[in-house]
């Protein structure tokens, strides 16, 4: 009787293993197919705007005159999910959202970033930042911001892990 009670356990035992096992799986390659789907450069285009390929620097300063020039992008400069020198190019006109959502324009894969954390917005004045009550909140220059807020070439916006310098390009 005892020999049976042990066969039992033990079979139950390795049901248990294999089902832990086919969870990690899964897991991770849950985890994989979301990284991959990330990878590269993600561009928002209005018809009749003119995107240059040449990857033109940052000017010195984010003036309306600039902007008839380019357009603006958003650079990643530090992130563990999104290559560095990945550009998000933002034509005038554009609203991105950005967040862990995968519904958003800009998916950050980060648990220190809200499902809906962060809007920006190019319009004729320049390019626009603002927090969605997010929990953690959004920095422009390592200072916390709480209202929509104008940002100039070369400001860097960190929203969770991961870091973004403005550029018009």
């Amino acid at each position: 009787m005892l020999e049976i009670f042990l066969l039992v356990g033990k079979i139950v035992f390795l049901i248990i293993l294999y089902l832990f096992i086919l969870g990690v799986i899964r897991s991770s390659t849950r985890e994989l197919r979301m990284a991959t789907a990330v990878s590269g450069k993600r561009e928002w285009h209005v018809p009749g705007a003119n995107v240059p390929d040449d990857g033109a620097s940052a000017r010195s300063t984010g003036t309306t005159a600039q902007l008839e020039q380019g357009v603006w992008a958003l650079s990643v400069v530090k992130s563990p999910y999104i290559p560095e020198g990945a550009a998000y190019v933002l034509p005038t006109g554009t609203r991105a959202l950005a967040g862990r959502s995968p519904d958003m324009d800009i998916f950050l894969d980060d648990t220190f970033v809200s499902a809906k954390h962060v809007l920006f917005e190019v319009t004729a004045e320049g390019l626009h930042v603002e927090d969605l009550r997010s929990t953690n909140g959004t920095q422009v220059n390592g200072s916390p911001i709480n209202e929509p807020t104008l940002l100039d070439v070369g400001d860097q916006v960190a929203v969770g892990d991961t870091v973004f310098q403005v550029e018009v390009r």
